[in-house]
């Protein structure tokens, strides 16, 4: 039977959060090495029938961490991880001291979700996936303990989908006006808008962040990642496969947006009257 969020004997507020989250996000799933979980704890408890504030980001900045601060979070979900490395020391004179010091001044708890957000059957490459179109949704390579988690994803629509149709719903869920999409077909530029609406696809592979590793010699219709070298996508045009970058960071941000509204719902009925809020942070890249 699930327990309602917050209806835990005496478990602070935030190891009540960080246990949802690292129900959704498992740490076993997390590619070795990785940073994620409960990284920054603190003894700063919440009262039940207090209220309290939970900023997700993307990034844990300094400018993250100042609104934090001055908004008096008690919590921050961040995808990236935060520490990203061990240390042995911490100091004011480097980033990630100033950092993880005023996480611990300011006694804000800190959860890192990373790659196993990425892999996780929740997570935003099968939230993406599932949001294009209609169909089955698989990983691209499965993980070989955890049920339906894994990298990457591959949707498997029920009808063949126009490329343009596909460029239309991505740009809404992630909010932006641009993608850049390279055609396996050679199309001459007053040409490509045509192109993209006769074009179709059934079978398209996700992955959030640098998808060339995974994706390398994947064959399908299209292959959606944040980035990918300019030599890799030549080759998976070369294989007759369509590819669409977004940019680095796009995906993720666009996600923390659909994941804040599940938390919502999941901690509506909670021992603490719980606002999450997505952070101001922001891509560093612009287009100009």
């Amino acid at each position: 039977q699930e327990m309602r969020a917050g209806n835990v004997h005496l478990q602070p507020f935030h190891r009540v959060l960080s246990a949802s989250l690292s129900r959704r996000f498992p740490e076993a799933i997390a590619e070795a090495g990785d940073t994620v979980g409960l990284t920054i704890d603190t003894l700063r408890d919440v009262e039940r029938g207090a209220s309290a504030l939970v900023l997700l980001c993307v990034d844990l900045t300094e400018q993250v961490l100042s609104e934090a601060a001055s908004a008096r979070a008690h919590f921050v979900v961040t995808y990236s991880p935060m520490p990203h490395s061990p240390f042995t020391t911490l100091s004011t004179d480097d980033v990630l001291g100033r950092i993880v010091l005023g996480c611990a001044k300011h006694q804000i708890a800190v959860h890192s979700v990373h790659s196993a957000c990425d892999a996780a059957s929740g997570g935003v490459n099968a939230w993406l996936a599932r949001s294009l179109a209609r169909g089955v949704v698989r990983p691209i390579v499965k993980h070989p303990k955890v049920a339906d988690a894994g990298q990457g994803r591959v949707l498997e629509c029920d009808e063949a989908t126009p490329i343009s149709t596909v460029v239309e719903r991505l740009k809404a869920l992630l909010g932006v006006r641009f993608l850049r999409l390279a055609l396996a077909a050679v199309v001459a530029p007053e040409a490509l808008a045509k192109a993209q609406e006769f074009l179709t696809v059934k079978t398209v592979a996700v992955q959030v962040g640098e998808g060339a590793t995974l994706l390398r010699g994947w064959t399908g219709d299209l292959l959606i990642t944040s980035e990918m070298s300019h030599a890799d996508v030549v080759a998976a045009n070369a294989q007759n496969v369509n590819v669409i970058l977004t940019g680095q960071s796009t995906i993720e941000r666009a996600y923390l947006q659909y994941l804040r509204q599940e938390l919502e719902s999941e901690f509506a009925d909670s021992d603490w009257n719980v606002l999450f809020k997505c952070s101001t942070d922001c891509n560093p890249l612009s287009v100009v």
